[in-house]
Order: structure tokens, then sequence, then C-alpha cells
């Protein structure tokens, strides 16, 4: 890697950022804080869609499975681009539609109960709070593995971060997704041409890659990104700022079309060092070591940049969706249109996020932990509140019991089928249950009353 070059970059792209604070004076109410007084348009939606979940998990993660596992690993890409072509094919516009602040407000509006609506915010607050300090960890481990080892640098970029979303809000952090997914898109477009045009296509590739044989985790890559890409506030943020239910649909969808064509390329480059056989350093990432074997020092500089970017991007957007959730869902601060709240709250989680990365150096049980469990608990009572707009608060009760206790259980039990599809599947059983004992119990209701009117009458 070029040193010079990776720091003039990474400096030209965190000046931007800052340059953006000024937007906080476009920034006068709570509603412009988080949703931008839901006025974003199409172009601008389609690309912070895309930089949300083009995040450090997405490129460096599916490389690194590529590379003992083939192309299978293009089930978790699918996932997430499945969920996007679903939010644009009308999901997103039924959200848009509802009017809300915050995902969890669904169990206010339709299943009328705020304290369901508190607890859907409690789960969603863990789940992206560990995937934000995940993006930290990541940061910081990228810093070091190219020869950073001060903090410095990182505890700089993580300033930025929280500066200009504090006070920027959405609007700064929509802003920002747009340089930095036009930068990673440049960048891999580079990386593409280099490749197949230049002198990438001079290695000789083995007959034979390094596999690891075994059953692949497909159902888990495919199927929790999928769910929690419709369940999580920080796609729900954005389908709740755009400018309208049809900007929704058409952003979501040309963002999962771009989000499948981008991930390809770290499928590729972690298929081709399999296939080169080429030796990794302890804890190194395919990606980088394969851009910097095939492509030289220019353009892994590049690659770096790019990476930091999408952690950034995705970084950002959950600090803005957590502090959505701690300040719109909680009494506390629900009836405040206080601007300072916002920006103060946006501060603290930032700040507890950067404390909780020297803290620890693995997250990953945690997070996958919150992830799943936040799945498991809110994933049938939301998609079914969407779709329907109406709901049985009773069901939504026993579809979130009946997910948790199957989540607990299959920690302990191991299942025939997939632990994922069965807690689903429990969850979605006695969401069913309750609500048809409730149109039962209402129709019996009518049946008496209309009896009682009939012999009124008489």
């Amino acid at each position: 890697m070029n040193t010079a070059i990776f720091l003039i970059i990474l400096g030209a792209m965190l000046f931007f950022p800052l340059w953006l604070c000024k937007t906080s004076k476009e920034t006068k109410s709570q509603e412009d804080f988080f949703l931008m007084g839901r006025r974003l348009p199409f172009l601008g939606l389609s690309l912070t869609m895309l930089a949300t979940q083009l995040g450090g998990g997405a490129l460096m993660g599916a490389a690194d499975e590529a590379y003992t596992r083939g192309w299978g690993v293009l089930f978790y890409p699918l996932g997430m681009v499945l969920g996007l072509l679903i939010l644009g094919l009308g999901f997103g516009a039924r959200l848009r539609s509802f009017k809300l602040t915050t995902v969890p407000e669904i169990f206010e509006k339709i299943y009328q109960s705020k304290k369901l609506r508190q607890v859907a915010a409690l789960l969603s607050i863990l789940s992206l709070f560990f995937i934000l300090v995940a993006q930290g960890i990541a940061a910081k481990k990228l810093f070091i593995a190219i020869g950073f080892d001060s903090f410095l640098l990182f505890i700089l970029f993580w300033s930025v971060l929280i500066s200009y979303t504090v006070f920027g809000g959405l609007r700064a952090v929509v802003k920002t997704d747009i340089l930095q997914i036009l930068f990673i898109l440049s960048s891999f477009l580079m990386i593409a041409c280099a490749l197949f045009f230049g002198e990438g296509r001079s290695y000789t590739l083995s007959d034979k890659a390094p596999l690891i044989e075994g059953h692949l985790p497909w159902i888990t890559w495919f199927l929790m990104p999928l769910l929690f890409m419709l369940i999580e506030q920080d796609m729900g943020q954005r389908c709740f700022a755009a400018k309208t239910p049809k900007t929704v649909s058409s952003a979501a969808f040309t963002a999962g079309i771009i989000l499948l064509l981008t991930t390809l390329l770290p499928i590729y480059l972690g298929r081709r060092a399999g296939l080169m056989n080429l030796p990794l350093p302890a804890g190194g990432s395919v990606l980088i070591a394969s851009v910097g074997s095939l492509l030289g020092p220019v353009l892994s500089s590049f690659l770096m940049a790019a990476i930091l970017m999408a952690i950034l991007s995705t970084a950002d957007s959950l600090l803005c969706s957590i502090s959505s959730n701690l300040v719109c869902d909680f009494p506390l601060f629900q009836h405040s249109e206080s601007l300072a709240s916002s920006r103060v709250m946006t501060l603290i989680v930032g700040l507890s996020a950067l404390v909780m990365v020297f803290l620890f150096k693995d997250v990953v049980p945690m997070l996958m932990f919150s992830y799943e469990l936040s799945v498991s608990v809110l994933a049938i009572p939301i998609i079914m509140g969407v779709v329907r707009k109406k709901g049985e608060r009773k069901a939504a009760i026993a579809s979130m019991i009946s997910g948790a206790l199957s989540f607990i259980l299959f920690k302990f039990v191991t299942p025939p089928l997939p632990k994922e599809v069965l807690t689903l599947l429990f969850s979605a059983c006695g969401f069913c249950l309750f609500f048809f004992i409730g149109e039962m119990g209402k129709n019996g209701m009518k049946q008496i009353v209309k009896a009682e009117n009939k012999h009124s009458h008489d």
C-alpha cells in the first residue's frame, strides 16, 4: 500500500463531512434531524440505502468466506439484495405511508401498545449498538493492519463520524453517504478494469482451490439479513424520510440491483485468492491481500480507503438510527421536540460505542445474539402489521413470546430442522393462533350485539 496516497484520500474524505456540519443550520426540528423533513429524493435515497448495506462485513467478510467456501457465499449478499427488492416491491412504500418516525412505533400505531413499542425499541437499540461497535472494531483493526499502531488516527476517524452526525443528523449522513458510495463504486470499477484488462490477467490460477468441506450456513446467511433488512431502524428511517412512497420503491429496487453487482467483486477476489493458494498472514484480510498481490500498492491504497468509507457509511447510519430510537420511543423524550436533546443523545451513543471498541476485541457473539434475537422476536409482528395495516395486540404479544422462547430453547437444543426457520415458524404460529381467537371473539360479540338489537326491535 502507498501510505501517502492512502492518507491523502482519507484526509479528503474526512474533511468533507466536517465541512458538511454547516447543514446544522438547515436542521431546525427533531423531524429535520432524524428524517430530513421527509423530503429525501430518489437519488439520495437509493445511494444512502446502498451505502448503509455495503459495510465492512459485506466486503471483507464476503471475500474471507469465498476464499475457503467458494461462490456459495453469494447467499449472504443475496439476502440483503432480496431484502432491498422486497422493500422496492411495496413493503417500503407501505412503511412510508404510515408516516412514522421509528419502526417500533408500529407496535403503538398498529397494535395500540406503548409497552410493546418500548420492548421493540430496546431490542433494536441493542442490535444496532453492537453492530456499531463491531464497525468500530473492524476500523481499528484495519488501521493496525496497515501499519498505524497508534490509536490517534482511529480516534480522529471516529470523532469525525460523531461530529457530523451530531450536528447535521440524517441530512449530513445522507450527503456523506453519497460521496462515500461514489468513491467506493469508482474504486471498485478501477480495480475491476485492472483485473480484467490490466496486470491482474497475468496471474495463473490453479485447478483446485482449498475449500472447506461441510454444510454451508446458507439459511443464516440468506434469511437473517433479509428479515433484518425489513425490521431494522436504519432502513426504516430512510423509508420514513423519503419524499413519497413511490420514491421508496424505486430507490430500494435500484439499490438492490447495484448492491448485487458490487458484492460480486469481493467474492470474486476471495475466490481468486483461493485458486491462487495465496498465503495469508494470521488474522489478515483476503480482500486486502488479494488486491495487494494482484494489483500493487496504488490500487491497494484506494481499496483500503474504500473499505474505511464503507465502514463509515454504515456506522453513521447506525449512530443516527440508535439515537432516533432512544429519543422517539421512550417517554423521557417522546414529547420533547428539542433539537438539543437529539444531538446530546447522538453524542452519548457515539462516545459509548468508542469506549466499547477499546474494551472488546471481538463482539461477534454478542452481535449475532442480538441480531438473531431481534429477528426472532420482532420479524413476524412487524411484517404482519405492515402488510395488514391493522393488528391484534394479543397476537403480537404471543408472537414475540413464542419467538423469544424458541430462540432461547434452540440455544440449548439442536432441532432436526434449521433453528432460524423453526423459530420464525413458532413465532408465526403464536401470532396466527391469537389472531384467529381474537377474530372469533370479535365475530361472536357482533353476533351477540346483532341478536340483542333484533330482540329489542321485536
